[in-house]
């Protein structure tokens, strides 16, 4: 969709959807090994948008610049949504409009803000994936997230809580379907995980996983779950015929979590050394 059909709603107040934040993780995925590296922040406080990479985006192997983001080093700021993640929100004028806001489990007309911090931005063969930093309010601490990986649910035997479990792609699918808005969800560590011993694995059922937590928010999650209880609920649940990185929105609660910041070690901190770029 051309960047051009969002860019004039990107001017609403933000506000209507608290837990899509202020801030949103810019990642990239990797094109060969589907590896994901967060490289930068872009920012809103209801009237400027802001972008900026962080220490992280300089040690990426085979990262290069995003398109109107060439200087590492620079801040860059726009009163309209920049192009690279406008053209990531749909257009209220699309026949299927309704349908994606829905999945999305969003009410209304949301803004472009809104619906790529729910989407986390994804399109099909694009190597960008936004996430929403986790809100923090008063010794609160919240966020919603799509479960990740549902496609691979299934496949190999995970080691969890000490026991092997194998489920069928059908257990999983059943699973999804019998899930309903408020239901709790088990993450159960996965340390024997092959590609992120750091994996936290998301339980439809005690028995049946059904995908796993964003790779993003793993790290300060181990230290969360140490310090609080984590809960995780369902917020909102599509059926098989939605995209499956669309089937299964979660809401993530911990309480109390006093002091208690996401993003905050050295590969997060930001590069910008050299003013603002346009």
């Amino acid at each position: 969709m051309p960047a051009h059909d969002v860019l004039a709603a990107a001017h609403e107040p933000h506000g209507r959807d608290v837990e899509a934040g202020c801030r949103l993780v810019v990642a990239w995925q990797h094109p060969e090994n589907r590896s994901i590296e967060p490289i930068g922040f872009l920012t809103y406080d209801g009237h400027v948008y802001r972008f900026a990479y962080i220490r992280n985006a300089s040690k990426v192997e085979g990262f290069r610049p995003l398109m109107g983001f060439d200087k590492l080093g620079a801040s860059y700021e726009s009163d309209e949504l920049f192009p690279l993640f406008a053209q990531r929100a749909m257009d209220p004028r699309r026949p299927d409009y309704q349908r994606y806001v829905e999945r999305l489990g969003l009410d209304g007309e949301p803004t472009p803000w809104e619906q790529i911090a729910r989407s986390q931005g994804r399109r099909e063969g694009d190597t960008i994936q936004l996430f929403p930093e986790p809100v923090t309010d008063g010794n609160e601490v919240r966020c919603l997230f799509l479960v990740h990986g549902i496609r691979h649910a299934h496949k190999g035997t995970k080691i969890l809580n000490g026991t092997r479990v194998e489920v069928t792609r059908e257990q999983v699918e059943e699973t999804l379907e019998s899930l309903h808005e408020g239901d709790d969800l088990d993450i159960v560590p996965e340390p024997e995980n092959p590609k992120n011993p750091q994996a936290i694995v998301v339980m439809g059922t005690p028995l049946v996983p059904v995908g796993w937590i964003p790779d993003l928010i793993v790290e300060d999650l181990h230290r969360l779950m140490e310090q609080t209880q984590v809960t995780v609920t369902v917020a909102h649940v599509n059926g098989s015929d939605a995209p499956e990185h669309l089937r299964l929105l979660a809401r993530l609660q911990a309480a109390p979590a006093t002091d208690f910041r996401f993003f905050t070690s050295e590969r997060w901190e930001p590069l910008a050394t050299d003013g603002v770029g346009k």
